[in-house]
C-alpha cells in the first residue's frame, strides 16, 4: 500500500510471521518535502528494524544524552526519550515493525540485556551483512519487502512464546487498564512468572509495559482526535487531570498539550 510522501507498507505473507511482523515498511523521499523537525520517538510497545542504505540516522538517548548513528538496527522496545534525525537530505529507509514479544523469536539471549539500540550486525554477523547486500541489489519495494520476509523466515527460533503472547494480548484488550495481579489470575501463573518473561522476552517490566500501552492509546488520541484533555484522560482511567498530566509528563518528558502539538504527520519510525 502506497501511503504518500514516498512511504509504502505491506503486511507479511506468510501466515505465522503475520503474528509477529506488523508490518514492513519502505521510505524513499528528499528532506526538502517534509516540514522536519527531529523526531521525538514516544515510547511505544512495538520492536522496529530498519536498514538505512547509505542514509544513516542520528539516535540521541535523551535519559543518558548518548548519540548514536545507525545504519541497520533493531530498537527494542521504548521506555525511554528519543530523538532520532536524518544525517543527510535524502531518507531512505526499508524495515519492519514487530510484536513487542518479536526480537525474542530471532535471539536467546534475554532482551533486557540487549543494548538500547542493536546494531544488527554485531547481533545477527553475516546474516545482516548479506542480507545488506542483497537489499542493495533490489530495484523495487515489492522486492525488498520479500528480502524481509526471506531473512525472517531463514532465522526465526522455534521458541514457546505463548505465555507473553497471551499476557500482551490481555493487555492491549485492555488498553494497559489491567493489573498485573489480574493477568496472573487469569493466566494461572505466578506474578513473578510473568515479570520473568517481561524481561527476557519483551526487555522491560510489566508495569512499564502497561504505561506504555496506556500511552500508545492517549497519543492516538491526541493526535486523530479533537477532544479536550480532560475527556483523553476520563477515558482512559486517570484518576483526575493532574494525575494525567503528571503521569505522561513522567513517562514522555512532555505535557499532554505539548505532545499534542508536537507530534508531526508524517513519522519516520511510528506511524
Amino acid at each position: 500500500m502506497i501511503l504518500g510522501d514516498g512511504f509504502i507498507y505491506r503486511r507479511p505473507n506468510d501466515l505465522f510471521l503475520s503474528t509477529i511482523v506488523d508490518s514492513y515498511f519502505y521510505i524513499d523521499t528528499n528532506l526538502g518535502r517534509l516540514t522536519f523537525h527531529p523526531e521525538y520517538v514516544v515510547p511505544f510497545p512495538q520492536i522496529t528494524f530498519g536498514y538505512f542504505f547509505n542514509h544513516p540516522f542520528l539516535v540521541t538517548h535523551l535519559n543518558t544524552n548518548n548519540a548514536v548513528t545507525v545504519n541497520i538496527v533493531v530498537s527494542r522496545i521504548s521506555t525511554q526519550k528519543i530523538i532520532i534525525q536524518p544525517t543527510t537530505k535524502r531518507i531512505r529507509i526499508i524495515g519492519a515493525h514487530l510484536k513487542p514479544f518479536g526480537l525474542a523469536y530471532f535471539t536467546r539471549q534475554p532482551v533486557n540485556r540487549l543494548p538500547w539500540l542493536i546494531d544488527a550486525e554485531e547481533l545477527f554477523g553475516n546474516v545482516a551483512e548479506k542480507f545488506a547486500k542483497r537489499i542493495n541489489d533490489c530495484q523495487k519495494a515489492e522486492q525488498m519487502f520479500s528480502e524481509v520476509e526471506k531473512v525472517f523466515l531463514d532465522n526465526i527460533l522455534i521458541r514457546d512464546l505463548s505465555l507473553i503472547t497471551e499476557v500482551t494480548g490481555l493487555i492491549e484488550k485492555n488498553v494497559g487498564n489491567i493489573k498485573i495481579s489480574e493477568l496472573s489470575r487469569q493466566l494461572g501463573v505466578l506474578e513473578r512468572t510473568i515479570r520473568n518473561h517481561f524481561y527476557n522476552h519483551i526487555g522491560c517490566s510489566p508495569k512499564e509495559y502497561l504505561r506504555i500501552v496506556k500511552l500508545k492509546q492517549v497519543v492516538y488520541e491526541l493526535k486523530h482526535s479533537q477532544k479536550s484533555l480532560t475527556h483523553i484522560a476520563h477515558d482512559n482511567d486517570y484518576f483526575d487531570q493532574a494525575h494525567f498530566i503528571h503521569e505522561i509528563k513522567g513517562i514522555t518528558g512532555r505535557s499532554p498539550n505539548q505532545l499534542r502539538k508536537e507530534i508531526p504527520t508524517f513519522r519516520f519510525l511510528q506511524f
